[in-house]
């Protein structure tokens, strides 16, 4: 029925240019034009129609929507680029009956449509892959499991098998042909598509085991790196170093090389902290009762705290003190290890160590709670006797009338 309604409109539109006084041969010519300028017009209104219902009606549908892979569908423009199949169609319909009588130009047309249709098409499923993308970004899990990596795989595979059918859509042969001689160029692919494959196992691995997930915190010193991955790809992975500087890592080097993911520092109970003091030998007594009264005096020690004060040291009641001052921080994880001890004597004096995890991990708090930490053990050191190791300046010695004035 439409090719009968085309060819009737070409026919009469041809008598009235006749009845015009136009010659025969050039009233064909010009009806034959004008039918294929007719089409062309109807298929980009086609399109623009199509157009403008997607973005006012779908757009609004999309909008008062509840749920979210709509609105991801809507924003990488599947419906739109859908929509450009349509002036292809119009075409691919209308164009025979209109032309009947050029049987070459009808060919050529109808491969460039087909050429263009699968570009389009092409180009859809790109767009839809990038809509499940983001579908999955907003799941909980797409952190722990991204998906980046597959996606552009299946986006290469797109592209590559929409190559191939419009390169044997163009030279006229089958695309199994192609792939056979492709075949035979498989070490060129290799090598051109390197990073991408090792990238993409690299991924399949740091997906499965769980090595590596969005907001980790590495370290990775061959690359000077250290600080936050804000993305995994398929050939890099960026990590965002506490500088703000930007770090770009090839993804199989995390496989390849080794790389410190502190992720599991906070899953254990917050950031660990290990910082030392040097005492000074020299000063290490036993106690006595004026110390403990002067201690209890200052409210260091509570008046019900018994101490065996003959067999304690001067250092052993600061390692109580200090053990029982970390146990009233909050920040300090309780049911974590949380100690105070004295590690191997050295030249530099003996090392007393504060060891405990700190909640939450986050590094300026922790830095800042270090600081504190340590200024507080400085300041009360001399109300135990104690002093903190420090090689003697030359001031020191000037002041100690070593050198002769």
């Amino acid at each position: 029925m439409h090719d009968i309604t085309t060819r009737s409109l070409n026919t009469g539109f041809k008598a009235t240019l006749t009845d015009l006084g136009f010659s025969d041969t050039f009233a064909g010519y010009l009806a034959d034009f004008s039918s294929l300028i007719i089409i062309l017009v109807t298929s980009v209104i086609v399109y623009y129609i199509a157009r403008f219902i997607i973005n006012k009606f779908l757009k609004r549908l999309v909008e008062k929507s509840s749920s979210k892979w709509d609105d991801h569908l809507y924003e990488q423009k599947v419906f739109t680029r859908l929509a450009m199949l349509l002036p292809a169609l119009v075409l691919k319909v209308s164009l025979a009956p209109s032309i009947s009588k050029y049987p070459e130009a009808i060919k050529f047309i109808e491969l460039v449509l087909h050429v263009y249709m699968t570009f389009i098409v092409m180009r859809v499923v790109a767009s839809f892959l990038n809509a499940v993308y983001h579908i999955y970004g907003d799941l909980d899990v797409s952190d722990s499991k991204p998906i980046k990596g597959y996606v552009q795989i299946a986006k290469i595979i797109t592209y590559l098998v929409g190559g191939i059918a419009m390169i044997s859509l163009l030279i006229g042969k089958s695309p199994l042909t192609l792939l056979a001689g492709l075949g035979a160029m498989s070490a060129v692919v290799m090598l051109i598509f390197k990073d991408s494959i090792l990238g993409f196992v690299a991924g399949v691995q740091l997906s499965s085991n769980k090595m590596l997930h969005i907001g980790d915190w590495i370290t990775m010193p061959k690359y000077n790196t250290d600080g936050t991955v804000i993305d995994v790809s398929l050939v890099t992975v960026k990590v965002r170093n506490f500088d703000n500087s930007v770090s770009c890592i090839p993804t199989y080097t995390l496989v390849s090389d080794s790389f410190q993911n502190w992720r599991s520092m906070g899953e254990a109970g917050g950031r660990r902290m290990k910082r030392s003091v040097l005492i000074d030998v020299g000063t290490i007594r036993f106690v006595d009762e004026t110390m403990m009264e002067n201690l209890r005096a200052k409210k260091i020690f509570p008046e019900d705290q018994s101490i065996v004060v003959d067999y304690t040291t001067n250092l052993g009641l600061f390692r109580i003190y200090i053990l029982g001052y970390l146990k009233k921080i909050p920040n300090l994880n309780q049911d974590a290890s949380l100690m105070v001890r004295t590690l191997q004597h050295t030249e530099n004096g003996l090392p007393l160590e504060m060891y405990a995890f700190y909640i939450p991990p986050n590094w300026s708090e922790f830095e800042d709670f270090q600081a504190r930490l340590v200024e507080h053990i400085l300041s009360v050191l001399p109300e135990f006797g104690l002093k903190a190791f420090q090689r003697p300046s030359g001031r020191d010695v000037q002041l100690s009338s070593v050198l002769p004035e």
